[in-house]
Order: C-alpha cells, then structure tokens, then sequence
C-alpha cells in the first residue's frame, strides 16, 4: 500500500484578495485530498476493504454459515462479521494513516508544507481524519455485507456501545500508525512494521481464528487489537445482556492510545531522516543504463548515474563497454539479475512478505501444534515448509516481481532501454533470474528453519525433484506476473490484483486452509488453477513420496498455465505505458 505523498495545498493569498483561508476550509481540503488519494490507490482500498470482505465470505463458505440456536436464528455470521469489520477499520487507522505520512515525509513533502500557508498539523489532521473516515466506511460495508448476505441482525440495544467501541479503537489504531511513521526509520520499514505487526497479531488476536496454548492466548490479551475485536464482536453478541459497554476493553485501547500518542508527540519528525529524502520523479525505477559524466574522483565502473527523469540507473559496467567493446549479452543479464536481486532485498516490505512472513508463518503453527500434529497425511512442519515455500515464491515471483516491471514501465525506464547498450531481452532474464535467486533462498531459509527446528528433512534422492518443481513453480507464477503487467498498466493496479488473486487462491489451495475443510465448489476453483498443484508438487517432492503420474500430472497443469501466460505476454506486452 503506497501513499503518492503530495500534500494539497491551497494557493497563496494576498490581503488583497479575498482573505487567507480560513482554518476550516484547509482541513476539509486536507481531509478530501487524502481520501481521494485513498480511493486512487488500489493496493490501499483492497487491503482495506477486499481482503476482510474475501476472508468474510471464504470463512463463512467453510463454516457453512449455520443457525446456531433455533429460537433465535442467530449464525456463524453474527461472531465472525463484527471480526473482520475491525480488521478492514484497523487496516485503515493503522496501516494506511501509517503509509501515507512515511510516504509524505519521505518525499519531502511535509518538510516544504513550512513554505505554504497551510500549517503542518492541519495536513496531518486531515489524514487522521479520512482514515477514520475508512475505517467507518470498512465497519458499514462488511457489516451491510453480513446483514444482506448472511442474515447477521444488529444488536440494537447495544449499538450504543458498539458504536463508543469503534470510536475508541480507531482513534487508538491511529495513535499507534502515527507512532510506528515516528519510529520506522524510512517508508518501507513503515510499510513492512505496520503491515507486519498487525497481520502478526490477527493470529493472537482472535481474528483469523484458530486453537492457541493458554501462553499465547494471554500474550494476545496484552495488545490492544484482541480487546477492540472482543468488545465489538461481544456487542453483537445477542446472547448477552447489559447495555454492551466493556469499560475493561475499552480502558485498555485507551492508555494503548495514550501510550501512540506520547510517542507520537516526542518522536514524529516533519523532515525526513538523512539520507531518505526521495524525488518523486525519481520513483523505484531502475535499470541498467549509461549516462552522462560524474565527479571525476570516482572510476567508471562505480557510477550510478540517474538519467534525465531522476530513475536511478545501475550501469554494472555498462560505462566500460565503451573502451573495453561490448559485453555480452549473458553478462548483461546477470548484471540485471544482481542488481534486480539487490533491489528486492534492500526493500523490506519484499523481504517481509516473501521471506520472513512464510518463516513464521512456519515456526507459529508448528510451535502450536507440534511435531506429533499431521497435516495432509504428513507431519505438521513437513507440509507447512513446502505450501509456505509455494507461497513465499508466488509473492516473490508473481506480486514483487511484476510491480518491479510495472514501475519501470511506467517511469518510461523501459522505453529508454533502447537508447542503451542493454537488450530489452537481457533486461527480462536479469528480472526472470532474480525471481528464480530469491525463490530459491525462500525454499532454502524456510526448510532451514523447518530442520533446525522440528526437524523437516528433504532427503538426497528428493534434491532434484524439488529443484525441478520449484523451478517450474518459479517460472509459471514469473510468466503470470508478466501477463498481468502486459494487461495492466498501473503499478498499484498490478500490485492490488496481483494479491487480490493471490490471497483468496491460497485459501483454496491447501496453503492456508486444508481442502477437506472447503465446500465442493471452492474445492473445484482451487483444483482449476495453478496454485494448488503447484502446492501439492511441493509437498510430493519435498517429503520423497514416489514420481508419479499424479506428480507429473500437477506439474503439466502448471507449464500449461505458465505456457499459455508467457504466450498472451509476449503477445501484448508493452514496453511503454498507454498514456
């Protein structure tokens, strides 16, 4: 979730014109900027409001939405629609309040605001303001969704309650975004903290609902996103009598608020630190291309250039070519490959969602449940290492990889390769070759971590089956990416359907949710595309079950899905953006 970072400030005013604005009409304009900043981008609207409503529909497809008391005809919906309404609220308190000031700070743009008539703090006023905006906005529509759809009925006794809850728990969520934009040293670790810390605690936190140790149960009581979900979802609760109000809920997001805005107040910087001031011409794209002359104390070989946009330019000896004759077009590539491979680990939201969230995705469920527990007819651990293998490599191949291209395309770097001695070919394999280095380290840390820990074993017999299958399962999630970014042409556009395909996929694919859980129906959509062969390839090679037809049978789906992708790719694939 991105965050444009421009400020809208409105134009200076003479006394002889009809005045200075007043303090009100800044905020209402600060307070319209960001929402429409909000609504325009993709990635932000989805998480906020996509991926709640997704598990809304999902869970209740599971659970089978069924009437739990006869009399009153009260179902799984009434406990499970509160939940993910104060998901989709938190996600916009937190996570997009959070992103859009990092993003504004980073840029430049809060520092130069000192410069305008519009005060700092009204700027800030007015995306506190639009994220509480969201949020109510997320809490209607997943609710209105579970009223039409699953007959949820509102408590109308306790709505006062609910309503004083939600109040609290949104100024307290957005207390705390303010604090990690304090404490994160740049926008991408604003993005990986914030989007971390609360995906992290919706497991302990009764929102992605699952069996914790009584330790675990009571760590999620020491955070506030537990007592906020349980406040709300206690006043939707029909069964219960009162007026609603739970003061201890309620006492405890208070002094987390209190606590958001302290740290807030001592630590927010209006400038960014040094070091981190990005132009915003310059963007995320780079690619390798020669430019003009640098500081004369510097060789050659070392520069990197930006070019006449600003785009950072990575030259991997692209100057030298110059005197040395042309290099080849493998060395090219593997230049791309590296620098490419450099970038996406240097940017931690990449690093977070495609490493470190499969890792502890893995230690948490096999902590909980053990070595003894059996999954797919495997040990826990075994099958756990290989779908999060899948899925580590799917956000890195299909989502990281994709945008990466998308941006280039979209800062016109690519249309600018033909004035380079970089093949656009050689380009693509240094991006193709990048996904495949970095898939390959997730499947190495991930079942590195399963042996070290609870003891995941691949045997050597099994060595070349999960190579091949991986790198079949690599090539087919780089060859979608690169489909999406050919019908695609905005970067955020591309990044929100890539995880809104990605998400509830792996939902029904035997990565989040096991298949004997799943109606008939959503059983069928998983087994139609490739996600869920290519998690049952890894667990067959991985755990040294025989090659067999079946093996190869997932494996033939998954080249046809890659084949027919890198086809209609190379078919539409542009090279500048539409516009």
């Amino acid at each position: 979730m991105t965050d444009s970072g421009r400020v809208a400030v409105p134009p200076s005013r003479t006394a002889a014109d009809a005045g200075a604005p007043s303090t009100r009409s800044m905020f209402v304009g600060q307070f319209r900027y960001a929402t429409t900043s909000f609504w325009r981008t993709p990635v932000a609207a989805f998480f906020t409001l996509v991926f709640p409503l997704s598990f809304l529909v999902v869970v209740c497809a599971i659970a089978g939405n069924a009437v739990m008391d006869e009399r009153s005809g009260v179902r799984v919906a009434q406990f499970l629609t509160p939940v993910f309404a104060v998901f989709g609220a938190c996600m916009a308190a937190f996570v997009s309040l959070a992103l859009g000031v990092a993003y504004a700070r980073e840029s430049g743009a809060l520092k130069r605001l000192r410069s305008t008539p519009l005060p700092p703090w009204i700027h800030l006023a007015g995306r506190v303001a639009s994220a509480v905006y969201v949020s109510l906005l997320a809490i209607v529509l997943v609710t209105a969704v579970g009223v039409v759809f699953y007959g949820v009925d509102i408590v109308w006794r306790t709505l006062p309650a609910v309503l004083v809850t939600l109040v609290v728990g949104v100024a307290c969520f957005a207390a705390l975004g303010l604090a990690v934009v304090s404490l994160a040293p740049s926008a991408g670790a604003t993005q990986a903290l914030a989007n971390g810390s609360l995906i992290l605690l919706a497991f302990v936190s009764d929102v992605f609902v699952v069996a914790l140790p009584s330790w675990l149960d009571g760590v999620g009581w020491l955070f506030p996103l537990k007592h906020f979900v349980n406040a709300v979802a206690d006043g939707f609760n029909p069964f219960l009598t009162g007026s609603g109000f739970a003061w201890d809920h309620l006492a405890v997001l208070v002094a987390w608020g209190v606590v958001g805005a302290l740290v807030a107040v001592r630590f927010f910087t209006w400038e960014p630190r040094p070091g981190r001031v990005r132009d915003r011409r310059r963007g995320s794209a780079a690619v390798a291309a020669p430019e003009g002359p640098e500081p004369a104390e510097r060789e050659p070989a070392e520069r990197e250039p930006a070019d006449a946009s600003g785009a950072v330019v990575d030259v991997t000896g692209l100057s030298a070519a110059v005197a040395v004759g042309p290099r080849s077009w493998l060395a090219l590539a593997l230049g791309q490959a590296r620098f490419t491979t450099v970038k996406l680990l240097r940017d931690p939201l990449s690093v977070f969602f495609a490493v470190v969230f499969p890792l502890i995705l893995l230690v948490f469920f096999s902590a909980i449940y053990g070595r003894d527990a059996r999954w797919g007819g495997l040990p826990l651990p075994q099958y756990l290492a290989a779908v999060f293998s899948v899925y580590g490599v799917a956000v890195m191949s299909y989502v990281n990889l994709s945008s990466l291209v998308a941006e280039d395309r979209s800062h016109r770097v690519l249309k600018r390769l033909r004035g380079t001695p970089l093949p656009p070919g050689a380009y693509l394999a240094g991006r193709i070759g990048a996904a495949v280095v970095l898939g390959a380290l997730t499947v190495v840390l991930v079942f590195g971590a399963g042996a070290l820990f609870f003891g995941v074993r691949i045997g050597l017999p099994a060595l070349l089956g999960t190579a091949l299958a991986f790198t079949v399962i690599i090539a087919c999630m780089t060859a979608l990416g690169l489909l999406l970014v050919s019908l695609v042409d905005s970067p955020q556009s591309v990044t929100a359907i890539a995880l809104a395909t990605l998400l509830p996929l792996s939902m029904v694919s035997d990565i989040f949710i096991n298949s004997p859980e799943l109606p008939a129906v959503m059983s069928a959509v998983g087994w139609t595309f490739p996600l869920r062969h290519m998690a049952a390839a890894a667990v067959s090679v991985t755990s040294g079950q025989a090659v067999d037809l079946a093996l190869w049978g997932h494996l033939g789906v998954i080249l046809l899905w890659g084949s027919v992708a890198a086809v209609v790719a190379a078919r539409f694939f542009r090279w500048e953006p539409r516009s």
